[in-house]
């Protein structure tokens, strides 16, 4: 099979290595963080009611944007690593970051994905890596992240003394330049986390489908690393 070949041609019941160490750790973190930054971004656009008591043992909302921070730092800094890795790691792990939308094949396969995720196929193409409608759906799902952690570290430039940040503060820039400022950045974040939820909602949905009628695991894969072709 070559590079160039994504369709399974082994014979059932044999596994193929595709998902590689580092790609498993990033996405386990990714859905962590992801996890934390949903629940804590929505409790920080609606605080919690007043509380009365002391500060320090009424310091909810001061561990809820801790919790924000560090989920959204190391979503940043493992997204980073994971493009690098892209480099160095085999040619599944590029998949996400380079749509193959010159070849024919791949529109052909991606309309063939569409038909069979509506049902309007009754066996799916067979793939050792993401297929194309897989493909698309993640490239769009990292623009997604991209919009949110842009955002995200445009607002924490805003309020923060660190020359580190300093340069994200072009997001802000960018808002007051189409005639808005720091609250429409702020609703530019809480978009990204809508279209992100959306697009979770989307692909656990086509990941568990794609388990159940498929012709290759993918939950266990991304445990494992192998994908095996199954009996059907």
């Amino acid at each position: 099979m070559n590079d160039n070949d994504t369709k399974v041609l082994e014979p059932v019941g044999k596994s193929v290595y595709v998902y590689q160490l580092p790609i498993r750790i990033w996405h386990w973190t990714m859905v962590a963080c992801v996890s934390v930054l949903i629940v804590t971004g929505y409790i920080i656009g609606k605080p919690w009611h007043s509380v009365t008591g002391q500060p320090y043992d009424t310091f909810y909302m001061g561990y809820t944007r801790m919790a924000h921070f560090i989920a959204g730092f190391t979503l940043v800094i493992s997204t980073v690593l994971r493009y690098l890795y892209a480099l160095i790691g085999n040619k599944y792990s590029r998949e996400l970051l380079i749509l193959p939308v010159w070849r024919k094949s791949w529109w052909g396969g991606l309309w063939s994905d569409v038909r069979w995720y509506l049902f309007l196929d009754k066996e799916p193409r067979a793939y050792v890596g993401h297929n194309p409608l897989a493909q698309a759906g993640m490239a769009m799902g990292m623009v997604f992240m991209l919009v949110i952690m842009l955002s995200g570290l445009g607002m924490y430039a805003e309020s923060s003394q660190s020359a580190l940040f300093r340069p994200f503060l072009f997001m802000l820039d960018l808002m007051y330049g189409v005639g808005g400022n720091g609250q429409e950045l702020r609703s530019l974040h809480r978009l990204g986390m809508l279209l992100l939820v959306t697009f979770v909602t989307v692909h656990v949905y086509m990941v568990i489908r794609e388990e159940i009628m498929g012709k290759t695991t993918l939950v266990s894969a991304m445990f494992s690393g192998f994908r095996e072709r199954r009996r059907r």
